[in-house]
C-alpha cells in the first residue's frame, strides 16, 4: 500500500511521466511499463484497474473455501462492468477491436465466462447482446432493460438493472457465509448493499422516474432499510421528501441538506466510499484468520486504486495538488 505520504507527493508530479516514474517500485509497475505512448490517465486507469485484478484473484485463489465463495464478488463486479461496457460500446457502433480493449478478461477466466463474453463482444446490436447472454444469471436483468431500451432508446436503464443483479448476489453471497464470518463481512455488504438502494432512488426522484420502475431498480433485501422505509422513499412526490425519509434513516449522517441534489448524491456516495474505507484501516489489525482480513485489504486497495485513478487525471489536467487532494479517499 501507498502510503498517505507518498499519495500526497504524487499529487504534485508535473505531468504524467513524472507520476509514472515515482510507481517504478510499487506493484504497479508491472502493468504501467505496458501502456503505450503517449501516456493517458485512462490508459493508466485501465492499468492500475489490471493490477487491482490480479490482486483479487491471487487473494481468492489463497483464501479458504469459505471465504472464496463470498471474495467471488469482486471479480463478479468487474464482469457486470463488462456487460454494461460491452451494451455502451455496441450501442455506440464501436469495433469488435475497440470493444475487448475496453472490457477486462481475466476475471472472465476466473468465473468461467470468457466465451459467452467473447461472444457478447461480437453482437451487431442489443438484441443481439440480450440473446447471447439468454442463459446467464443476467437474463431478467437484460430483458427489462431492452424492454426499456425499445422504449426510450438508452441504455442507461440497464447499469441500474445489472447492478441490482449484482446486489441481490451480494446477500446471497452474504447469507451463505457461516454464522462466525457474517459479523466480520456485516459492514462491508451492509454499507454496500443499502448505499446503492439509497441512492437508486434518490437518483430516480431527482430524474423523476416513475415508482413501478423504482421498485424494480432496487435489491428486494437490504440491511439496515426496511420495506417500509423503502417503499415510503419510492413513492415519495419528489427528491426532497425522499431525502427527509434518508435523513431519518440509519444512514441519516451521510447526506447533507443545503446542496443541489446532484451534490447531494456525488457527496453521499463518496462518504459511503470513505466509511468503508476507514472501517477496512481500523480492521487490519484485528482481522486475523477470518473473512475480515482479505476484506479490509482488498477494500484498501480499491481505495489506492481509485486514488491513483483521480491523480492521474488530476495531473493530466493540471490541477492542482491541493485540488486533486481533496478528491483522494486518506
Amino acid at each position: 500500500m501507498l502510503s498517505e505520504v507518498r499519495l500526497k507527493t504524487l499529487t504534485e508530479s508535473k505531468d504524467l511521466s513524472e507520476l509514472t516514474a515515482q510507481l517504478r517500485d510499487t506493484s504497479y509497475q508491472e502493468q504501467i511499463v505496458k501502456v503505450p505512448l503517449p501516456l493517458t490517465s485512462r490508459k493508466l486507469e485501465r492499468a492500475f484497474h489490471e493490477n487491482l485484478i490480479s490482486t483479487y484473484l491471487k487473494i481468492i485463489k489463497n483464501s479458504p473455501k469459505n471465504a472464496s465463495k463470498y471474495l467471488w464478488l469482486y471479480p463478479l463486479r468487474f464482469e457486470v462492468e463488462n456487460i454494461k461496457t460491452l451494451i455502451k460500446a455496441t450501442n455506440a457502433k464501436l469495433s469488435l477491436e475497440q470493444k475487448m480493449g475496453r472490457i477486462y478478461l481475466p476475471p472472465e477466466d476466473y468465473l468461467q465466462n470468457r466465451s459467452v463474453v467473447e461472444e457478447t463482444a461480437k453482437a451487431q446490436d442489443i438484441k443481439q447482446i440480450v440473446k447471447a447472454l439468454k442463459k446467464t444469471d443476467y437474463t431478467l436483468a437484460l430483458d427489462m432493460g431492452f424492454q426499456s431500451y425499445e422504449e426510450d432508446g438508452t441504455t442507461a436503464c440497464f447499469d441500474v438493472l445489472l447492478d441490482k443483479t449484482f446486489y441481490e448476489k451480494l446477500h446471497d453471497s452474504y447469507e451463505s457465509l457461516p454464522e462466525k464470518e457474517k459479523p466480520h463481512a456485516h459492514f462491508y455488504a451492509s454499507t454496500e448493499n443499502d448505499s446503492f438502494t439509497l441512492l437508486t432512488i434518490l437518483r430516480g426522484k431527482s430524474l423523476n422516474y416513475d415508482a413501478n420502475w423504482l421498485r424494480l431498480a432496487v435489491p428486494p433485501n437490504n440491511f439496515y432499510l426496511d420495506m417500509e422505509t423503502v417503499e415510503a422513499m419510492v413513492t415519495a412526490t419528489d427528491f426532497e421528501s425522499a431525502l427527509r425519509i434518508a435523513l431519518d434513516s440509519h444512514y441519516a449522517g451521510f447526506f447533507a441538506k443545503a446542496q443541489s441534489p446532484p451534490e447531494i448524491i456525488a457527496n453521499a456516495e463518496k462518504a459511503f466510499k470513505k466509511a468503508v474505507f476507514q472501517h477496512a484501516k481500523a480492521s487490519i489489525i484485528p482481522e486475523h484468520f477470518n473473512i475480515g482480513a482479505p476484506l479490509a485489504f482488498m477494500t484498501q486497495k480499491e481505495a489506492e486504486v481509485y486514488n491513483l485513478t483521480a491523480l492521474s487525471s488530476g495531473v493530466e489536467a493540471a490541477i492542482k495538488p491541493e485540488d486533486i487532494q481533496r478528491q483522494l479517499l486518506l
